[in-house]
């Protein structure tokens, strides 16, 4: 009797290993994106919130992605960082690289926050939607820079986070 106890409780064990381990998140490599420069805002200011869009998401795999979120990567410590937003692109406007707290209301493209939802690419893919993040230097000097987006996404039972490197950078302006 005390044989089976400790095999059932070892089959327990590995078990639960095998919902960790499948769980757990993996270094991605399904999306691609990347800007080829840097985003910018000139003459920043102590308070101001700014946003930056991380690289257009390709889905380079042959499965579908789920996003499920995105944050701005490398921050200064000056910088408040860790709202995002996402958005729809306009036939229009295209992609918006970059905005400002006000932009959500006055902009009609931005209004509706995907964000909240994980957003589907299929394989080959450019995702419509766009993601944003947030900086805002809450101390003097303003100027500082960050790296890119971490985007963290599911693939089947998977979750994997990958950074895409943008430049992101706020300037205080003369």
């Amino acid at each position: 009797m005390r044989v089976r106890l400790i095999a059932a409780g070892a089959a327990v064990v590995v078990m639960g290993l095998g919902v960790s381990a499948s769980a757990a998140m993996a270094r991605g490599h399904a999306l691609e994106g990347d800007w080829g420069g840097i985003v910018g805002f000139h003459h920043a200011t102590v308070g101001k919130g700014y946003w930056f869009a991380c690289p257009p998401l390709r889905n380079t795999s042959d499965l579908p992605v789920e996003v499920l979120k995105a944050e701005l990567l490398g921050a200064p410590g000056h910088w408040r960082t860790g709202e995002v937003r996402a958005a729809r692109r306009s036939d229009t406007h295209g992609t918006a690289l970059a905005a400002y707290d006000t932009s959500f209301v006055e902009d009609a493209d931005l209004a509706r926050d995907y964000s909240k939802e994980p957003v589907r690419i299929a394989p080959g893919e450019e995702s419509p939607i766009y993601y944003l993040v947030r900086a805002e230097a809450v101390a003097s000097p303003v100027s500082g820079e960050a790296e890119g987006c971490r985007v963290t996404y599911r693939t089947g039972n998977r979750i994997h986070s990958q950074v895409l490197p943008s430049a992101f950078e706020l300037i205080t302006g003369d």
